[in-house]
């Protein structure tokens, strides 16, 4: 499918068939998550698939019982550690864009300028900043999944609305389900693809006029 096209068939989708989603259609969508930009190739995602109907059931409960999480055919937990922005991490991560040839700057240069400058080293704003940061990497590697699942054929929604470190709810369950999961501390459930083949066809949201949101050179002159 063409990409533009992709992007005007996307809907959220909360309503999927009982038809299970390929291997290779799940691959397709979570290797558009890996291949997703990342500030200084910090890539602070981890993807856990998830098919236990008893795992899915309990997941819905902690996003405010969303129907949808436990009748989908998968759920993607789409999880955020903030320990990639430890500036050993950090300083991995960066050392690979120059091995790559990607990035040409001397090691003295990354030691000494960027992991010491609040610009472009994360970590150097504190916890509320890594967080913020970790949620926008998120958000660009799950936009990424979601048109391709569309590319195959899939449907699927974004769930933000859940208990976890950031809203502080629910925080037994929570806990209990990163342990099921397997997440270290430093590891957190960020948010919920559900995906499926859709059994409804929404029609598409509203949006703002282009000229609402788009200006040339200065806000208030049209593009």
């Amino acid at each position: 499918m063409e990409t533009t096209e992709a992007i005007h068939k996307w809907r959220s989708i909360r309503r999927f068939k009982d038809d299970p989603v390929s291997m290779e259609a799940l691959r397709a969508v979570l290797e558009a998550g890996r291949r997703a930009p990342s500030w200084e190739n910090v890539q602070p995602w981890h993807f856990i698939v998830i098919e236990d109907q008893a795992m899915k059931e309990k997941l819905a409960k902690l996003a405010s019982g969303q129907k949808q999480v436990a009748r989908a055919p998968v759920v993607i937990a789409v999880c955020g550690d903030l320990s990639a922005w430890d500036k050993p991490k950090n300083r991995e991560a960066l050392m690979e864009l120059v091995e790559a040839g990607v990035m040409k700057v001397t090691e003295e240069i990354i030691d000494d300028i960027i992991l010491k400058d609040p610009v472009f080293y994360v970590a150097e704003n504190g916890p509320a900043i890594i967080l913020a940061r970790t949620f926008e990497q998120l958000g660009i590697a799950y936009g990424f999944m979601g048109i391709e699942a569309v590319n195959q054929g899939l449907g699927m929604c974004i769930v933000g609305a859940l208990s976890n470190e950031a809203t502080g709810a629910k925080q037994k369950i929570y806990q209990e389900i990163k342990s099921d999961l397997g997440m270290p501390e430093s590891m957190y459930l960020l948010a919920l693809l559900t995906l499926g083949k859709a059994n409804e066809a929404p029609n598409p949201r509203p949006r703002k006029a282009f000229n609402k949101i788009v200006s040339r050179e200065k806000v208030g002159i049209a593009f």
